[in-house]
């Protein structure tokens, strides 16, 4: 992935031409019509499986307009094939085309690989564990096409391509002080009310890039499924994580606030680096901020962490 200013740019993605050919018919002996086996990518551990994956929207660019489609809504049915809501042709056998599938699908119709941007996305101001709501999930294939032909991406007849996430992941660790012990080790989660603020909450999404867009808003974070971790006895810390879903984009800081034990808390991350940079959030990457939390104060516990949206290996980031 390369960045250009605020753009995002995808490796697994290029720019392409725009162009009109002549119309022609299918090849011969050819059967043109367009049947899917989309898979979600192993590593993307989210709210979607490629078993609970049940709709998507599918773009094509071909160069004979005759055989382009605007997003076209696929669905499961009940034996698991996929069904779409118009019958889709593929020009021939060895005709290039460029695609970009997402999920879930628009709400509207009529948006073109040509448009500019294709779409775009809003996450949710409040975010809830399960929901798919804010998980945009893209696969594409651009630089120089390919063709019905290509069995990097054909099986059986069908076009087989694989989803990852689009945004980012962002967790927040809050490891709470042994202060909170002092009555007893809590049974249960005192930590709540988690907001981010500070990311802009649009995405505008080409056919190569993402953007971020609007004003920077608050994001309420769920507690993740195995997110509170009650301490062994009262001289250990009880841990608690949560997370939400955001816009890859660049960032100079962004804000925590939450409350514990009914007291508000408030934690500024300042992510700009020795030379000042800014920090980059990159799409299908998940980042944890780790946090202390004492009776009076909030302070980093450690470098942000970076891995994979899944499991993967771990990296870290210096941040004041």
């Amino acid at each position: 992935m390369r960045i250009n200013g605020s753009i995002f740019i995808l490796t697994v993605f290029a720019a392409f031409a725009i162009g009109c050919g002549k119309t022609s018919a299918p090849d011969a002996q050819f059967d043109p019509v367009v049947r899917v086996a989309p898979e979600v990518a192993p590593q993307t551990r989210g709210s979607y499986t490629t078993e609970t994956l049940k709709e998507f929207d599918l773009f094509i660019h071909s160069e004979n307009s005759k055989y382009s489609y605007t997003n076209t809504k696929f669905t499961r049915n009940g034996s698991g094939e996929w069904e779409p809501a118009r019958q889709m042709l593929w020009e021939g056998k060895n005709r290039k085309f460029k695609f970009l599938a997402v999920a879930p699908p628009l709400a509207t119709s009529g948006h073109s690989l040509t448009d500019d941007p294709v779409f775009e996305f809003t996450v949710e101001s409040v975010q809830t564990a399960g929901s798919k709501a804010s998980d945009l999930l893209w696969a594409g294939q651009g630089k120089d096409g390919i063709t019905p032909s290509d069995k990097e991406y054909f099986k059986d007849g069908k076009f087989c391509f694989k989803f990852e996430h689009t945004l980012s992941l962002l967790k927040v660790k809050l490891i709470l002080g042994t202060e909170f012990n002092h009555n007893g080790v809590p049974e249960n989660n005192p930590v709540s009310e988690l907001k981010i603020n500070g990311f802009k909450p649009i995405v505008k999404v080409g056919y190569a890039t993402l953007m971020p867009s609007g004003n920077p808003t608050e994001i309420q974070a769920y507690q993740t499924a195995d997110g509170w971790k009650k301490a062994d006895d009262k001289t250990k810390n009880c841990e608690v994580t949560f997370e939400c879903i955001v816009v890859p984009q660049s960032m100079d800081e962004f804000t925590v606030n939450f409350v514990c034990g009914g007291k508000p808390y408030t934690y500024t991350a300042d992510l700009k680096d020795a030379d000042g940079k800014s920090f980059i959030f990159k799409p299908s990457n998940s980042y944890t901020l780790p946090l202390t939390v004492g009776k009076d104060e909030v302070i980093l516990d450690d470098e942000i962490t970076v891995t994979e949206w899944g499991d993967g290996g771990t990296s870290s980031v210096e941040t004041d």
